[in-house]
């Protein structure tokens, strides 16, 4: 274990996905979206079946494929995006895995801030996980974000998709925007593509099923390899 470093912020770390939350957010809310808009979204699918294809083969990369995937909501403005967004957490709230609660008063005491870096789009997670009392919250941002509510929403990436390597470099340019240093003294999250973050974290929690286990995971999963490599 790395020593904590006077000076630096201490902060505490999660991922989304499969760590705070039992399941997967974006299929999710398609699901969720697909029941209030049943002919629109099949025919969406039909379509987004011949992207999934085209990643697999490797014409298409991941940015992409996550881009076309949320195509559906460019018939809503940000505004309606939003309302989706709060029914959508209103469902599914109860996903969210019990011991967290506890966990995120222990935290609070044992940090300065508790931050949440997901590679769900921050539009479909910011907002709930503030008003669960994490601090700080970093998703994949989207261009539409932090913009009028009555423009429509386009589904197209704003920078990088926040996995791996850019979850910490994102931290990196907060962090430098706000004057300070970071030192993360836990890190919690249910896979092996985060090992970026687990390898600059003092304790490392490996989210299996919904229990919390010390250490890294043993392996990637095959979700791993085929989305996050």
């Amino acid at each position: 274990m790395r020593k904590e470093e006077v000076g630096k912020k201490k902060i505490i770390v999660y991922d989304f996905d499969k760590t705070l939350y039992d399941g997967e957010t974006g299929v999710n809310f398609s699901v969720f979206y697909l029941k209030k808009y049943p002919i629109r979204s099949v025919l969406f699918l039909m379509k987004y079946s011949k992207d999934l294809i085209f990643y697999l083969l490797k014409i298409i990369d991941l940015t992409t494929l996550k881009e076309r995937y949320f195509e559906f909501l460019e018939r809503h403005s940000k505004g309606e995006v939003e309302k989706l967004v709060a029914g959508f957490w209103e469902t599914k709230r109860h996903k969210i895995y019990s011991w967290t609660r506890e966990e995120l008063e222990k935290n609070k005491k044992e940090c300065e801030m508790v931050i949440v870096s997901s590679a769900s789009p921050l539009f479909l997670i910011e907002n709930f996980l503030l008003s669960l009392g994490y601090d700080k919250v970093f998703g994949t941002n989207f261009v539409n974000d932090g913009k009028d509510d009555k423009v429509t929403f386009v589904a197209k990436i704003d920078g990088e998709n926040n996995k791996g390597e850019e979850k910490v470099k994102k931290l990196d340019e907060w962090a430098k925007e706000n004057g300070f240093e970071y030192e993360i003294v836990k890190f919690y999250s249910d896979s092996l593509a985060d090992e970026p973050l687990y390898n600059i974290s003092c304790r490392k929690y490996w989210i299996k099923k919904g229990i919390k286990i010390e250490g890294m995971p043993k392996r990637k999963t095959l979700f791993d390899k085929l989305f996050w490599k």
